[in-house]
């Protein structure tokens, strides 16, 4: 598997990848997949053009036919008070490459960036529902400080979302 940032070149097998996502798993995103759905390629390729408060990263299966197999992006505050932390997001793997390091990967890359780029804390949500989210994040040092009950609804059934943190350097 290969990790690197992603670029408007990308942006075809983000779009879909992320679609799927909304698809299978609308309790997971607040983004929706019919929304989404409608937007141009244009909006995926400008998502991912290198601004330089969201950076987002993609795991690639190895050989030949090489493909987008997760995601996960990095959401720098653009604030003055607040850029000294930034929101995961985005996160996601596909259930036939679940359980492989795949996301494990993907946070460590967008840790290791975060780091480099003097952010000091990042905080995250996950459908509270999703014990392997919360385990994935636990074991890469991230903290719950909260749960926001019903803090999404599909269908009229509502959701919680577990935040957490993870603080990089001292504040």
């Amino acid at each position: 598997m290969q990790i690197r940032r992603l670029a408007a070149s990308d942006a075809l097998a983000y779009r879909e990848l992320r679609l799927r996502a909304f698809r299978e798993h609308p309790e997971a995103f607040t983004s929706d997949y019919e929304t989404e759905s409608q937007k141009p390629l244009a909006a995926a390729q400008q998502r991912l053009s290198g601004a330089p408060d969201a950076k987002f990263w993609g795991a690639f299966s190895e050989g030949p036919d090489a493909r987008l197999i997760g995601t996960v992006g990095l959401d720098r505050e653009t604030r003055i008070k607040n850029r000294h932390k930034a929101t995961v997001v985005g996160m996601y793997v596909p259930s036939e490459h679940a359980r492989q390091g795949v996301a494990q990967a993907l946070l460590t890359a967008l840790i290791a960036e975060a780091r480099a780029s003097g952010i000091e804390l990042l905080v995250l949500t996950f459908t509270s529902v999703n014990q392997h989210a919360g385990k994935l994040y636990r074991r890469a040092g991230f903290v719950p400080f909260g749960i926001e009950p019903g803090a999404i609804k599909v269908d009229n059934h509502a959701f919680d979302k577990t935040h957490m943190y993870l603080q990089l350097s001292p504040l």
